[in-house]
């Protein structure tokens, strides 16, 4: 398992740059702008409370899975498991080291995309695919 959570980690960094077009410049995203543009691709994803860090270049969110198909729940309905954090950082060098410092430890699924870093635990198959799918449609748009 963990190697294919890795290995979809590392795809995603290199598929997302998510540039903004002729100005060269990779997108940034603000942490609620991130989650409702990964919805919009069918992430299912809900942005919970700013979490505490010590560092002061990044702000970290608490992350749900909104409503799985193994619960039958609507789009809108919270999961009972599952979930992890959002890093937004300044740029992206900063989030790809949030990433690799994620992809050090073994029970946490990772993604970059941008200034954003999801460290995700206890993500089943279908809330990994949902994400996956949703990161790869931002990446193509």
């Amino acid at each position: 398992m963990r190697g294919v959570a890795a290995a979809s980690g590392l795809a995603l960094v290199a598929l997302l740059a998510l540039g903004g077009g002729c100005g060269g410049g990779e997108r940034a995203f603000e942490a609620q702008e991130f989650v409702d543009a990964a919805n919009a691709a069918g992430a299912g994803i809900l942005l919970g409370p700013p979490l505490q860090s010590a560092r002061e270049d990044v702000e970290v969110f608490e992350l749900r899975f909104s409503g799985s198909s193994a619960t039958g729940a609507g789009p809108d309905a919270e999961d009972e498991h599952g979930g992890g954090s959002m890093a937004v950082a300044g740029d992206a060098a900063t989030a790809e080291a949030e990433f690799e410092r994620c992809e050090r430890a073994v029970t946490l699924i990772c993604y970059r995309a941008a200034n954003v870093a999801l460290i995700l635990e206890g993500a089943g198959s279908d809330e990994q695919a949902r994400i996956d799918r949703a990161i790869r449609e931002l990446a193509s748009d």
